[in-house]
């Protein structure tokens, strides 16, 4: 456990062990170069101090905290043991051991080749905050009408156009329905939607879904704060084993419930956004907390700095360093490479005489020393919100949590940019978008998907041949109809409702979704077509695989790519409950398309490549959804 070092804990013959990981001491991050914090490792420091005698901590290992916490032997994560002890003097002087104690040489002789090659290609390491990747700021929707470049675009005309061509489609296709059946979006798909058994359940799972989070995810990280148990050991576990049992259970009451697809659609898809919104706000929150256990180690770490100096002088010999007040001794420098504090090359100097047996500093190298872990402690500040006005851990409330649910985004921060005042005009607009927008999904899926669809029922009867040779009129026909509603329901999502939840928390970064439309690569559609979800793939996948596993940028692509194949196909596999990978099998064929779209053939020809992007628009609804109805 740790426990608050004071200059009254040190009395003769007495002794105090100061532990620090890789980061805490300023030897990875500071004096042998950090690794960005958004690409690779990212160094955590711990410091523990033991009573006289009791060392145990020296044989823990720290590995990177990514995002997923991981163990790691390797000399990367192993912890960097100094211990500070009070020695007897001569003619009565106090005097203290900076001890460099385990194999900690090995690890700063792999260290220092590593800072020495990133100063010898003109690098200079620095540190940047973990989740440092994204940028939140003021802005609007392409389409929203608030959008000053919207209001200036010359194809305004033909947006008008657009809506003015579905509303009389809707309302002749609405017309005849009324003259036929007396309702104008017909009886089967509203009796599924708003049936009520299935309604009243379907709410009342989803308030339980989204609400039981907040029991769980709040409590831990207060528990975490206090230091009760730390996120790289035990906190990382907890949370992956709720996340799973969560999503497991949801999943689970919809096939215990037997609800028909709309229910199941809209509880399952929530369910992955909720899991997606307590995953970065633990995972945020739980290296927030490693941050500040490091906080704390570094400032225990400069006090007893402090004591060793204030009280008598530090001396080093045979790998432990001496700093002597008023006494010079006969110390070769030579080889220290140091020329001023501010050079970046002085860090490398320094690891070079705690490599070296008999070396001592200078007083000017304990300065040095200090004043990297001073630095240290202020990133660690700035990483804490010390500077901004929500700060970390005064941010782990309900409220806090709460609010963070209804934010129109699934990656947490601390502070977003807000709006001063809610606009009510603005909201009603939206609304009564919402609300048209919907019916003319309905519309569409009861006229012209649902006969289809039942007609798919009565060929699965058929043999296999006889089903393959009605595939193509099945794909003929589904074509049109899904393409209209593919475009419906992402705009009542990213332009209706996001916009509205985003004007309703006063949410002033409104970037849901790119010019998705101009894509010429599939990659350039999966960063377009659904901004939060990519931010957080981004995060919390791409970056993350990079941090923790080592792996290489295109692996951590196809890793990405895969996780989000498997959770659509997991969405398919509760609709049709039955497991067939149609989806997942196309939506990994994005990236060899991704690979041919940079060839000779393909690359800077933007209209071939638009061109090749809409026909898998297209298609790519439509035949999959053949497929899982015949095949």
């Amino acid at each position: 456990m740790e426990s608050t070092a004071s200059s009254d804990t040190t009395t003769k013959g007495g002794s105090t062990s100061v532990e620090f990981r890789k980061a805490a001491a300023g030897i990875t991050s500071r004096i042998l170069g950090a690794h960005s914090y958004t690409t690779t490792n990212f160094p955590k420091a711990t410091a523990e101090i033991y009573p006289e005698g009791d060392f145990s901590g020296q044989k823990a290992l720290e590995a990177d905290i990514p995002d997923t916490p991981t163990s790691d032997s390797s000399e990367k994560g192993r912890s960097i043991p100094v211990r500070l002890e009070k020695v007897p003097g001569s003619h009565g002087q106090k005097q203290y051991m900076l001890r460099l104690e385990g194999d900690i040489k090995d690890i700063l002789v792999g260290l220092d080749k590593e800072r020495r090659a990133l100063l010898a290609g003109g690098k200079r390491p620095s540190r940047r905050k973990r989740f440092s990747d994204l940028v939140f700021t003021r802005q609007f929707t392409t389409f929203d009408r608030l959008n000053p470049e919207t209001a200036k675009s010359p194809f305004h005309g033909f947006y008008t156009l657009f809506w003015l061509g579905v509303s009389i489609m809707m309302i002749q296709t609405a017309a005849y329905s009324y003259r036929a059946t007396g309702s104008i979006f017909g009886r089967d798909i509203t009796d599924i939607m708003f049936k009520t058994e299935n309604f009243v359940d379907c709410m009342f799972m989803d308030f339980v879904m989204c609400f039981s989070t907040q029991l769980w995810c709040v409590p831990l990280q207060k528990v975490l704060s206090k230091g009760h148990i730390r996120w790289a050991s035990a906190g990382w576990i907890l949370q992956s084993i709720w996340q799973a049992l969560h999503l497991g259970g949801v999943i689970y009451y919809t096939l215990y419930r037997n609800w028909p697809w709309i229910q199941t659609v809209y509880i399952v898809l929530h369910t992955l956004v909720i899991l997606m919104k307590q995953h970065s706000y633990a995972f945020f929150n739980g290296h927030l907390s490693e941050v500040q256990r490091r906080l704390k180690i570094i400032q225990n770490t400069l006090s007893q700095l402090q004591l060793a100096e204030d009280d008598g002088r530090l001396i080093a010999s045979h790998g432990r360093l001496e700093h002597h007040h008023g006494h010079q001794t006969n110390v070769n420098l030579a080889n220290a490479d140091i020329t001023t504090v501010d050079d970046p090359a002085i860090d490398a100097g320094l690891c070079t005489l705690l490599l070296h047996d008999g070396q001592e500093l200078s007083h000017e190298q304990v300065e040095q020393l200090r004043s990297i872990l001073e630095k240290e402690l202020e990133g660690c500040k700035l990483e804490l919100g010390q500077k901004e006005n929500v700060r970390y851990p005064s941010n782990l409330t309900w409220t806090n949590y709460l609010e963070y649910l209804f934010f129109p985004t699934v990656v947490y921060e601390l502070e977003y940019p807000r709006q001063d005042s809610i606009n009510w005009t603005y909201v009603a607009e939206k609304l009564i978008a919402t609300f048209g927008v919907l019916g003319i999904t309905i519309i569409v899926s009861q006229h012209y998907i649902l006969p289809v669809v039942l007609k798919c029922h009565e060929i699965r009867t058929l043999p296999l041949t006889d089903r393959l040779k009605e595939f193509p009129w099945i794909l003929n026909e589904l074509v049109v109809p899904f393409i209209i509603e593919y475009m419906m329901v992402w705009y009542l999502i990213w332009e209706c409702i996001l916009n509205l939840l985003g004007e309703l928390m006063r949410f002033a970064d409104r970037g849901f979704y790119g010019s998705w439309w101009n894509s010429t690569t599939w990659d350039q559609f999966a960063r377009d077509w659904n901004k939060p979800v990519h931010n957080f793939l981004l995060r919390h996948v791409y970056h993350s695989s990079i941090s923790a596993y080592q792996v290489s940028k295109p692996t951590a692509t196809l890793i990405t790519f895969f996780l989000s194949s498997c959770v659509h196909e997991l969405v398919m596999w509760c609709i049709f409950k039955k497991l067939r990978g149609y989806l997942l099998c196309m939506q990994m064929l994005q990236v060899p398309l991704v690979l041919l779209s940079r060839t000779r053939h393909f690359k800077d020809r933007e209209v071939l490549g638009n061109v090749m992007f809409w026909l898998g628009i297209y298609t790519g609804p439509s035949f999959l959804c053949s497929l899982y109805l015949i095949i």
